[in-house]
């Protein structure tokens, strides 16, 4: 039993290492060395729960999306109103403002590296990442009455606006413009919920 955990402290503390090296210094600068040396574990025990490096970006992708389930269960189960948990989202990147700005999204800014690779399982993962966010935040609009089309467009809208802000700040080295695109971002989606779905005309 305690081989069997010490197998799994290892593993996790490689993709510890790995998601926090991707994030500063991006996914082609790192190696299974750097990986190594950030866990303390020699290089062998790298090659040996991750044979290359792509199995060890899917395994970070993975950690990044178990990361979501969790965040995003703890807003369900602590926020009562569904618009209440989508300011929560619109919110969340001032949380980690001074990270944002030196280093973009954690979650955009891999996938957009990944997104270059010619591995269509990478591009597939890195896809299903930021898909993660566009579905949680579908289902707080149906909640809300939104049908699943409208609630669809309207997640993926606010996705993108966040991802754009937190892009828009780290290119710009600027926290105040995070600041500011997220509170006039606050705004509109205040005002997309009141105003509710757009009538659709019939097929």
């Amino acid at each position: 039993m305690a081989q069997a955990y010490d197998s799994a402290g290892k593993r996790a503390a490689l993709v510890r290492a790995a998601k926090e090296l991707f994030y500063h210094q991006g996914f082609q600068r790192t190696s299974l060395e750097h990986v190594a040396q950030g866990a303390g574990v020699p290089l062998g025990n790298v090659h040996y729960y991750f044979s290359t490096k792509r199995a060890l970006a899917l395994a970070v992708l993975d950690s990044h999306k178990a990361d979501l389930a969790v965040t995003f269960a703890a807003w369900d189960a602590q926020i009562p109103r569904p618009q209440e948990r989508l300011v929560a989202l619109l919110r969340s990147p001032l949380q980690a403002s001074e990270a944002v700005v030196r280093y973009g999204c954690p979650h955009g800014s891999l996938c957009q590296e990944l997104e270059k690779s010619e591995d269509q399982d990478i591009i597939l993962a890195s896809s299903e990442l930021l898909s993660v966010w566009v579905r949680w935040s579908q289902d707080q609009l149906e909640l809300l009455g939104w049908p699943s089309r409208a609630a669809q467009r309207k997640a993926t809208q606010l996705v993108s606006v966040i991802q754009g802000s937190m892009l828009l700040a780290h290119t710009l080295h600027s926290e105040e413009t995070l600041s500011q695109q997220l509170g006039e971002w606050e705004v509109w989606l205040d005002q997309e919920i009141r105003r509710g779905p757009a009538k659709e005309n019939p097929a």
